[in-house]
């Protein structure tokens, strides 16, 4: 579960150079992963965080990494947030217990259209199957639902039969970001990923700006992989 651990929280993140402007909100994040073994004993873990974008299309995302597997012990049980800013062309990681901030250059904003434009078909998805579920209110927002089904065939990764990999996902077009998203893989459990508490008022502009007490120490620029975000997206 090490790689699906680390990409779930980078998909949490938002490690995208979209940016969506006059759209604010914040929100809590709720993540709950469960797994059942074959000797009936299960895991469960839940992790909180919280995100928020202002009017300017900065971001910020607050997430604890004390209980996320193999990550615990890589990077200790403390917090970590990033703050995405295309006003200033910059990314930051906050590390609250050293009170640093490791400083990144990203690319120019795009619009989003030009975001969309540039943006293929996920990976490994061309044998997928995917419902459209129609649409409803959740937290206040109007989203639309589509399943995705993916489907392993028998002896592709040494299993005997088919394996299906479900995925549901809500997304809200007027605030461009998915509002819940559950997956059912057989090989790992479920995970389900949930907005709660969305406010859509204004957040306080300290939340996107580098404390006057920390440090800031530049990094590499953004690569690829640390662009890309959720795929529903």
């Amino acid at each position: 579960m090490e790689r699906g651990d680390f990409s779930l929280v980078r998909a949490e993140f938002g490690m995208s150079n979209k940016v969506v402007p006059g759209a604010p909100y914040s929100a809590q994040a709720v993540t709950e992963f469960s797994q059942t073994m074959a000797d009936g004993n299960r895991i469960q873990r839940t992790t909180t965080g919280s995100i928020a974008r202002d009017s300017q299309g900065r971001t910020r995302a607050e997430r604890s990494f004390g209980a996320i597997g193999a990550l615990s012990a890589q990077r200790g049980a403390g917090k970590t947030v990033m703050i995405f800013d295309p006003v200033a062309s910059k990314s930051y990681v906050l590390e609250p217990e050293s009170r640093t901030a490791r400083s990144t250059p990203i690319p120019a904003a795009h619009s989003n259209e030009a975001a969309h434009a540039h943006e293929g078909p996920p990976r490994n998805m061309a044998s997928a199957k995917t419902d459209d579920l129609g649409t409803q209110v959740m937290q206040g927002v109007n989203v639309q639902g589509k399943r995705v089904t993916r489907v392993i065939p028998a002896g592709k990764e040494g299993n005997e039969k088919e394996i299906d990999i479900v995925t549901e996902t809500w997304y809200s077009p007027d605030l461009q970001v998915v509002v819940m998203s559950k997956t059912s893989d057989p090989r790992f459990g479920e995970t389900v990923y949930q907005l709660s508490g969305l406010n859509r008022a204004e957040p306080d502009p300290a939340l996107f700006a580098v404390p006057s007490d920390y440090s800031v120490k530049e990094g590499r620029p953004m690569g690829p992989m640390m662009r890309r975000g959720p795929a529903a997206q």
